[in-house]
C-alpha cells in the first residue's frame, strides 16, 4: 500500500525484482481515503493488543460460548456482564477476535469509538 499526497498513474504495472514473471499488486491510498477511515483505523489500534497480548489466554471454549448467545446486537458490556466470572479483558479479546475472523461484525466500529456501548452481532456459531 501506498500512501500519496498526489495523484499516480496507476496504469503502469509494478513487477517485483527477483525475476519471476507475477506481478506485485500496489494498492494506492490518498489521504483523504485514510482520513475517511480514521476512525476504523483507530478502533484496531484499540483492539489489536487484545487480541496479540491475550493469545493463548482465552479459554478455547471462550469464542464458542459468545457465539452461542441470541443473535441480536448486544453492547461489549453486555457480553462482559453475560461472562461475569471471565476475566472482561479475555471476554473482549474474544469478541474482537471473532471480529477479526469475520464471525462477528460492528458497523459503528466505521464511525464511532469503540467503547462498552458499542454494539456486536455474532454472525457464526460454527467454531
Amino acid at each position: 500500500m501506498i500512501l500519496s499526497e498526489h495523484d499516480i498513474d496507476i496504469s503502469a504495472t509494478v513487477s517485483p525484482c527477483d525475476g519471476h514473471d507475477s506481478e506485485l499488486l500496489i494498492r494506492f491510498v490518498t489521504a483523504a481515503e485514510l482520513a475517511a477511515a480514521r476512525v476504523w483505523l483507530d478502533n484496531w489500534q484499540r483492539m489489536l493488543p487484545y487480541l496479540v497480548t491475550n493469545r493463548g489466554l482465552v479459554p478455547p471454549t471462550l469464542p464458542g460460548a459468545i457465539a452461542q448467545l441470541p443473535k441480536q446486537s448486544q453492547r461489549l458490556l453486555d457480553f462482559e456482564r453475560e461472562f461475569a466470572s471471565t476475566d472482561p479483558v479475555l471476554v473482549r479479546a474474544a469478541l474482537f477476535g471473532l471480529l477479526h475472523d469475520g464471525r462477528a461484525s460492528a458497523q459503528e466500529l466505521r464511525t464511532q469509538s469503540l467503547s462498552l456501548l458499542t454494539s456486536f452481532v455474532v454472525t457464526d456459531a460454527h467454531l
